[in-house]
């Protein structure tokens, strides 16, 4: 400790001397002057409070060559008309206050690039703002603004619009002189249309309108630099006319509304990477989506598809597809998706899965719960790389012993199935976390579950058990283990060594052979009184 200390109390004698140095330092280059014999004006950036700007002396070298005014989280609720003084700053915050209203000095800010409005509580803006014409970046997010002034088109150079989470219920035609803008976020507000001038925009690069109540929106074969449209959440029954003249799109967000058919000219995106259909009323696949050679995420979810088309295999870039809650009866040419990691394929009709499944051999998610699977096919030994199956709610009455073969497990959820008991192979999962086994009609555990010696969850509530094996009791990485709703007697003592159980449930069993005054104290008697019994015998 006490060399320690003697090298704490050297590097603070260094780290004072080097401080010495550099305000010396600074202040001989204080003293310099330029060629003419002025000393130059340094750029101000400036974190203050309001009574401080209400102190600077007007005409002051601080007011004349302040850049930067920082007058965020202070709780404002009026800006000064001596805002306008600051006419060469380029950037200022004034987010996270309780701004009304702006003064209609604002417009003297005319060298202003960037203004951040979020988090007040604006019902307005003043026509002024339309006399920022350097602004290149304008925040309003998280107000109260119910419309926007018509000068607010006459911020050519405006790059950036926020305005999300707001009430706005229409957007001016004068927006279509924003002949700059690139990014457009107007998502969370009231807007029942959007003007056509917004497809005129072609700079446009982003456009997020989701969680508004759109029923129609104007066509976009004008918005060629277009790279993620996002119309999620509103009451859409089709997509935007033109969109096939978006090649440059990479994300189309259209989840949540009430589309019933795709446009043949949704195939004509190059390099579409994300489509998100779910919660829609599709009832087929036009074959033109099958023609997104760069489509690695595919959401379907929550639709009406009764079936794929076959061309859906073709989809080799595919990473990521998501077609639960459907009403597929088949996986069709999804097996041949050799690209997928994830697939979601939950709460559909399917009552088997194809022993071609093993052709996914890249896949590390596999979600088929609330089916009507009777049965699980061998060949899902052959998926190396799964790190989690979630088979809940089918029919399963057993596992193959392939599953063993499923060695990068982590999660494995066959809760609600009909098994009566686990393969000997289950113990040859060893990188197991979580295994979840809750409402079947299991009898026994085998004893090769011992070997899960990472498991850190197991769930055996709900079955028909009559013991648990002693050899859990080598599972010492368990915090939870519970087999509520049973019909065991007794415990195994070696319970005892699970140093890191956090959760012992337990409730709903017999527990004849253990007693009452001790099943009366609850669990941690329970766990006490195998370890008195675990000693007893080691003593013995």
């Amino acid at each position: 400790m006490k060399k320690k200390e003697k090298r704490e109390a050297d590097a603070a004698k260094k780290a004072q001397k080097e401080k010495l140095k550099q305000d010396k330092k600074n202040q001989k280059n204080a003293g310099k002057t330029t060629s003419g014999g002025r000393r130059p004006h340094a750029a101000v950036s400036s974190r203050m409070t309001l009574d401080q700007l209400n102190q600077l002396a007007e005409g002051s070298d601080q007011i004349k060559h302040m850049e930067m005014c920082d007058l965020s989280h202070q709780e404002i609720a009026q800006l000064p008309d001596r805002i306008g003084l600051l006419v060469n700053l380029k950037v200022l915050h004034l987010y996270d206050n309780k701004l009304l209203s702006l003064p209609s000095s604002i417009g003297r800010l005319v060298n202003l690039m960037s203004l951040g409005l979020n988090e007040n509580k604006l019902g307005s803006l003043p026509a002024e703002i339309g006399k920022l014409k350097s602004l290149t970046l304008l925040d309003l997010r998280y107000n109260k603004l119910q419309a926007l002034p018509a000068e607010i088109g006459n911020l050519k150079d405006l790059s950036k619009l926020f305005l999300r989470f707001n009430q706005l219920t229409s957007l001016p035609n004068e927006m279509r002189n924003l002949k700059s803008l690139q990014v457009l976020s107007v998502r969370n507000n009231r807007l029942a249309s959007v003007p056509d001038c917004l497809g005129q925009l072609t700079t446009l690069e982003a456009l997020d309108l989701q969680h508004n109540n759109l029923n129609n929106f104007p066509s976009v074969a004008k918005l060629e630099k277009l790279d993620n449209l996002d119309l999620q959440f509103n009451i859409l029954d089709e997509l935007p006319k033109g969109i096939g003249n978006c090649k440059l799109l990479k994300r189309l967000h259209l989840k949540y509304n009430h589309i019933s058919t795709l446009p043949p000219e949704l195939g004509d995106l190059p390099i579409l990477e994300e489509l998100d259909l779910e919660g829609n009323r599709l009832r087929t696949l036009p074959l033109e989506l099958c023609k997104l050679k760069s489509l690695q995420k595919l959401y379907l979810s929550r639709n009406l598809l009764p079936k794929l088309p076959e061309e859906l295999g073709n989809l080799n870039k595919l990473q990521e597809l998501f077609l639960n809650d459907n009403s597929l009866t088949s996986l069709g040419s999804v097996v041949q998706l050799s690209g997928l990691r994830l697939l979601d394929i939950s709460s559909n009709e399917l009552t088997q899965l194809t022993p071609q499944i093993s052709q996914l051999v890249n896949l590390h998610e596999l979600h088929a719960s609330a089916n009507e699977l009777g049965s699980l096919v061998p060949e899902i030994g052959q998926l190396k790389c799964l790190t989690l199956i979630n088979l809940n709610d089918n029919m399963l009455p057993q596992l193959p012993p392939q599953i063993g073969s499923c060695t990068s497990l982590k999660k494995l959820n066959l809760a609600g199935n009909l098994l009566v008991k686990l393969p000997d192979e289950i113990g040859l999962i060893t990188g197991l976390q979580q295994l979840v086994l809750s409402y079947n009609k299991l009898t026994s555990i085998t004893s090769q579950i011992g070997n899960l010696l990472g498991l850190i969850e197991l769930n055996l509530d709900e079955n028909k058990l009559g013991a648990l094996p002693a050899e859990i009791g080598q599972m010492r990485a368990l915090e939870v283990l519970t087999f509520n709703d049973n019909e065991i007697n007794d415990l195994p003592d070696e319970l005892y060594n699970l140093d890191n159980l956090r959760l012992l449930g337990m409730d709903g069993n017999p527990l004849e052979d253990i007693p009452p005054e001790i099943t009366e104290g609850g669990s941690q008697a329970v766990f006490n009184y195998l370890g008195d019994r675990l000693q007893e015998a080691l003593e013995n």
